[in-house]
């Protein structure tokens, strides 16, 4: 006789923590598929569908939606682990629990596991193994704190940015260079100084024009 196909339950992690933040502001008496496609941000549909069934499976809702005192458990910090582990107990077969003791193991291995009980394809696989993984571990630290997001900072004025202006001067032999007298010889080498001039953006061109005019005037010697 061929074995019985089993299903496990497969909510999503994310749907986990956020119905459980939402138990711990406001446990709702009764649990509907309208509360779910509300407090979840979904279709009715498919919390009707792929909500709904795994909580009456895990226990945290009766066959009728109501909440009891496992809903009470599964939102108190104190009584989480605890609860993991009874829904562990009762959901799961001792031979997976033998089999993938702790949420340090390599989760393919739960994975192939609940592909071959089941024989669903990967992905569904896959959904059975998180949840599974997320009971062995039962720690209640690694819910997700929304209200803990980091708020970018609002950027600062920037300074304005300068003018990079370079301007070379090639500034003729002194004409008090000792001229040499014998023709044969070459000539000294000419001095070439190279400027580089941070001009303030704002500034008007009055006052680069004079800044020039400035330059010119001590270096060449203009008046």
């Amino acid at each position: 006789m061929a074995e019985e196909k089993q299903s496990f339950p497969m909510l999503p992690i994310g749907h986990w923590w956020a119905l459980r933040k939402k138990f711990k502001q406001s446990i709702p008496g009764v649990v509907t598929d309208n509360y779910l496609a509300t407090v979840l941000n979904m279709q009715t549909s498919s919390a009707r569908n792929n909500i709904l069934p795994y909580l009456k499976q895990l226990g945290i809702i009766d066959e009728d939606g109501k909440t009891g005192d496992r809903a009470k458990k599964w939102r108190d910090d104190s009584q989480y682990n605890g609860v993991c582990k009874e829904m562990l107990s009762e959901v799961y077969p001792q031979e997976l629990i033998h089999a993938v003791p702790d949420s340090d193991q390599n989760r393919s291995v739960a994975e192939r596991w609940f592909a071959n009980r089941t024989g669903t394809g990967e992905v569904a696989a896959r959904k059975m193994a998180s949840l599974y993984m997320l009971l062995l571990d039962a720690d209640v630290s690694k819910q997700p704190d929304d209200d803990k997001t980091p708020v970018r900072k609002q950027r600062e004025d920037r300074p304005k940015a300068e003018k990079k202006v370079e301007h070379r001067i090639n500034q003729p032999a002194s004409s008090t260079t000792p001229q040499l007298r014998n023709e044969g010889q070459q000539s000294p080498p000419g001095i070439n100084i190279n400027l580089q001039i941070h001009i303030s953006a704002d500034a008007t061109p009055d006052q680069i024009e004079q800044i020039f005019s400035s330059m010119s005037k001590h270096i060449y010697h203009r008046g």
